[in-house]
């Protein structure tokens, strides 16, 4: 359970920040890099709802925030929790005037709902003296708790106070008689009392701050606790990560910071359900029947897998120096004694673009992936918390150990794998048109063996080192966002900053990171928590100030 105070907390660090965006509201409409994606293809990754139910549109449109008579989808409010305003507001794609990745979710009896989607928490925005750039497909730096409780707070204050509901009634019925007043006031009482036991569920230790989740705590939690109704099931999500960034994602052999997922569809339908999504886990009749939207998933999966990395924008950020990149790139490529090069981790790709790729002899569908390294925990020495937690955790099979075989208890890793395998078969039977034996192949990401059956993770105790294409727009550092720049990753890991504030999009063009500034939006964050741990990583460490540099410039390359 929450702390008493906790929603109280989450409403008064916001007023208090009110006085601290001015610097970042001064700022031109976005630019966009060329990430080969059209603007009607940007809209429909932003819009286009996955299954995730939130509150009614009209209640989100109507809602004023607990604080005061302003509406909670204001610009500013909706910039203060870290998510993204939308330049063509109430325009056709947008007609609403929502966020950035909050999306219109029809329903079956008319009526439409808000509810997340993939670009709530992939789309990026950095701002360098007065110019603003968007970058699709980069974590955002959204505070998903503080969204999550700031609503909740908002509803209670709307049934607490008659003003605030008098206001709401009127703009969700218009001209409401009391009978239609006093059956809108249940429907919020229910919806309140839905969100509370989800923030409770989802409630952390001590707050994650702008740009982290504990995705996975969050997921399992619901799955395991809420759907599968075992109350025992449910842990404190204390392991936060930064939101990933997407290009390449769909191209890569296993994806999430462990190297846990390598299905597009269990992998996005798992996001679906940790956002306000469900799935039924206790009716026999419909098991695995979820609120995902397959055809709409499938779609957002289509778009992610044409997104292509952001280069550096030097018209905004200043011209990248290629002696000081070309010395970097040897830097990249050297082995330093006993240490491994940057690239023996994170592959480079060639002249014509391609990576190492996993061999086509292997896939039942002849296709090759982007071959990603595991790297063990005692190796990279980060923050082991997120992976112990997700790989050591076990789990009550409840009402479904007579469908597990009598198996009374499971490590979540399996148990998760089995019912996002039911619930991926029932999405894909349900979709409308049905799909082609081509498009299950396509929504599955080709990802099976040539035996017909699906990969097993390499590792779980271990963190996925990628490719570094893009990792100039991808601030902060380390899967938990515990080094704010990379210039901060490259000095001894004793030498990092315990402390530093996270919440501006003021970009940091020479140390490559956003400003790290107590005038900024204003989150401290503590490397000395658990889950929060900056040590590790500490590759290319001894480097000179010189080298250091020279690196930096190489990376901004990528």
């Amino acid at each position: 359970m929450r702390h008493s105070g906790a929603i109280a907390g989450v409403v008064v660090a916001l007023v208090l920040q009110c006085g601290a965006v001015k610097a970042d509201d001064e700022q031109s409409l976005p630019t966009y890099l060329n990430q080969n994606w059209t603007s009607q293809e940007r809209s429909r990754f932003y819009f286009t709802p996955q299954g995730s139910y939130l509150l009614p549109l009209a209640w989100f449109l109507a809602l004023e925030r607990a604080d005061s008579a302003k509406s909670f989808n204001s610009p500013e409010h909706i910039e203060r929790l870290g998510f993204l305003n939308d330049e063509d507001a109430y325009g056709p794609a947008n007609p609403d005037g929502l966020p950035i990745g909050f999306a219109e979710e029809p329903m079956a009896d008319g009526e439409s709902w808000v509810g997340l989607t993939c670009a709530a928490c992939h789309t990026g925005e950095i701002r360098y003296r007065g110019q603003t750039v968007r970058i699709d497909g980069a974590p955002t730096l959204g505070d998903f708790t503080a969204l999550s409780e700031g609503l909740e707070a908002a509803l209670q204050a709307t049934l607490d106070q008659p003003g605030k509901f008098r206001r709401f009634a009127r703009a969700v019925l218009h001209k409401p008689r009391k009978a239609e007043r006093e059956a809108l006031k249940s429907r919020v009482q229910e919806r309140l009392t839905w969100l509370q036991q989800y923030n409770d569920r989802s409630a952390p230790a001590y707050p994650y701050g702008y740009g982290r989740v504990d995705a996975f705590g969050i997921i399992m939690n619901e799955v395991f606790g809420r759907e599968m109704h075992v109350p025992d099931n449910l842990r404190v999500p204390a392991a936060p990560v930064s939101y990933p960034c997407l290009w390449t994602t769909p191209q890569e052999d296993w994806v999430q910071w462990n190297g846990s997922a390598n299905n597009p569809f269990g992998r996005n339908l798992g996001e679906v359900l940790g956002t306000y999504g469900s799935v039924n886990l206790t009716d026999p009749a419909t098991l695995g029947k979820s609120s995902a939207r397959p055809r709409e998933l499938f779609e957002l999966e289509r778009l992610v897998a044409k997104l292509t990395p952001p280069q550096w924008p030097e018209a905004v950020l200043g011209a990248i120096d290629h002696a000081k990149a070309a010395r970097g790139r040897e830097l990249y490529l050297a082995r330093r004694g006993d240490e491994p090069s940057c690239a023996e981790c994170h592959a480079l790709s060639d002249g014509d673009g391609h990576y190492p790729m996993t061999p086509a002899a292997e896939n039942r569908f002849g296709a090759q992936f982007i071959e990603t390294r595991m790297v063990p925990l005692a190796d990279i020495g980060t923050d082991p918390l997120m992976a112990t937690n997700f790989a050591t955790r076990s789990v009550a099979t409840g009402d479904l150990a007579t469908l597990l075989g009598g198996q009374t208890q499971l490590p979540a890793p399996a148990l998760l794998s089995k019912l996002m395998g039911i619930a991926v078969a029932s999405a894909m039977a349900s979709a409308d048109p049905a799909f082609t034996d081509a498009e299950k192949h396509e929504l599955i990401g080709y990802r099976l063996r040539t035996d017909g059956e699906p990969y097993r993770p390499r590792n779980l105790m271990a963190y996925r080192a990628r490719s570094l294409d893009g990792i100039w727009a991808t601030a902060p550092y380390l899967h938990n966002g515990s080094v704010p720049s990379l210039y901060q990753l490259l000095v001894p890991p004793a030498q990092r900053q315990q402390r530093f504030y996270m919440g501006s999009h003021r970009f940091d063009p020479v140390d490559v990171g956003y400003r790290n500034r107590p005038d900024a939006l204003g989150f401290e964050f503590d490397a000395t928590l658990p889950g929060n741990f900056n040590g590790g990583h500490d590759y290319g460490t001894d480097l000179t100030e010189a080298e250091r540099r020279d690196l930096i410039e190489f990376l901004k390359t990528l």
